[in-house]
């Protein structure tokens, strides 16, 4: 699970859950899966902005310019962005009035006070799409205060306008995407927002974390059944509820593996192993460990992930 709005930590937590469910299908991989780009990594710059925003064009809805009485969208979360983004386009604030399952009413902050924008969706069950049904537009206010920020710009916002850059290369820095955000919508936010932003984009393209601990198992059985001879070793623990333990739910523990070119390249190497590890910074924390042997000619070899 990505973290959420309610709090400020971004650090690790305790190990989620192995097993269950899994995805099916035919996994397609981005290139930075088989390539480094040492550049990206230092890219102070902004990226070049992909076309279109969301579904929708970079006028905001269907490319218009406003909403119109009959228009329709995919679902909810198509229509709350559209309404997002065109008040931080206007550089104006709204209210919600009502929102459930069925409606969405906005009105303008100034509603009342010489403004009377005010937009009404609902959702069209037999189509299952969102439609306008009442729009008082343009806006006739004026913006009270001059701000950086922009209280529309949220992260759900944010994500949908960097998820073709994240497909593309989602070892972009933060900041990268934060200026990016900024150029685009002429509001900066915050660094744990585009942060927020950026851990929901890669847990809609790749799955999130819990998702990726459970695809263990079936990753193992993989490359077990792709390279024979591979080793592999997944451990587990149980659930712990107060004294007793739950031995219906398991957590991840530990992985050690090891392929089998390592295997056979080790012995021809100096019988010398070290070990090194590294911290992993993710949701979960953890180390990373790694035994290294050195050939005829002090090349290093992995020999075992841990």
């Amino acid at each position: 699970m990505i973290a959420d709005d309610s709090g400020d930590d971004v650090g690790a937590s305790e190990p989620t859950g192995v097993g269950g469910g899994s995805r099916s299908g035919t996994q397609q991989y981005p290139p930075h899966f088989s390539s480094l780009d040492l550049d990206a990594m230092r890219q102070e710059g902004v990226p070049r902005q992909p076309a279109g925003f969301g579904a929708r064009d970079s006028e905001g809805s269907a490319g218009l310019t406003e909403f119109q009485v009959g228009q329709q969208f995919q679902d909810k979360d198509e229509a709350l962005l559209s309404v997002k983004t065109y008040s931080i386009r206007q550089g104006v604030q709204y209210k919600i009035v009502e929102s459930d399952y069925r409606w969405y009413v906005g009105k303008c902050s100034e509603f009342g006070n010489g403004c009377t924008w005010l937009i009404r969706l609902s959702l069209r069950q037999r189509k299952g799409l969102w439609e306008v049904k009442r729009y008082n537009g343009l806006h006739t206010c004026l913006a009270t205060s001059i701000s950086s920020d922009h209280r529309s710009l949220d992260y759900h916002v944010i994500s949908a306008f960097i998820m073709p850059m994240v497909r593309a290369d989602a070892s972009v820095s933060i900041k990268v995407f934060l200026n990016a955000t900024a150029a685009h919508f002429g509001f900066r936010p915050t660094y744990r927002r585009v942060w927020l932003a950026k851990q929901k984009a890669v847990a809609l393209i790749y799955g999130d974390w819990d998702e990726s601990y459970n695809e263990l198992p079936r990753w193992v059985l993989g490359v077990q059944l792709t390279m024979p001879g591979t080793v592999a070793v997944l451990r587990t623990s149980p659930v712990r509820v107060g004294a007793q333990l739950d031995e219906s739910q398991a957590y991840f523990h530990r992985l050690f593996w090891t392929f089998p070119p390592c295997i056979e390249t080790f012995r021809h190497c100096k019988p010398l192993v070290s070990i090194d590890g590294t911290h992993l910074y993710g949701k979960y924390g953890g180390m990373l460990l790694v035994a290294i042997a050195q050939d005829g000619n002090s090349n290093i070899l992995p020999v075992a992930l841990h």
